[in-house]
């Protein structure tokens, strides 16, 4: 039960960095050096697939990993669902820490930090389903 709250508060807390990151403008303190740096990450042509924020997909799966992760307690298929979602979000975490490292040579920390956030949904995720 701790671990589904654990998730919940996670992807709860991913989406709202993933909002902020789809409608805010770069904040000052991601600009570190040439390579930590928000603003070459989030201007550069991988920012948008098909025309929508690459942030916006992410509040999308942190949006139903919450939803996943509040029902997961008392029903199973949700707990399921997680687990197949988590994966998922382990595979497109994978290829954005890619396209940022070799694509655009640039790391943007609040990108990093929802990767973090997903991942801390994926590992609550296993202790949910033991």
């Amino acid at each position: 039960m701790i671990a589904s709250y654990g998730a919940a508060a996670a992807s709860l807390a991913g989406l709202v960095l993933s909002i902020y990151l789809t409608i805010a403008p770069t904040p000052q303190f991601c600009e570190i050096t040439s390579f930590m740096s928000c603003d070459r990450v989030l201007s550069s042509p991988y920012a948008k697939v098909m025309g929508v924020p690459t942030a916006l997909y992410g509040a999308g799966w942190f949006a139903a990993a919450s939803t996943a992760a509040f029902l997961s307690s008392e029903k199973r298929w949700a707990a399921r669902f997680l687990v197949a979602w988590s994966l998922l979000g382990i595979l497109g975490i994978a290829a954005l820490i890619y396209v940022e490292l070799v694509l655009i040579n640039a790391l943007c920390i609040l990108c990093t930090a929802a990767h973090v956030l997903g991942l801390a949904v994926a590992i609550l995720t296993f202790f949910i389903n033991r």
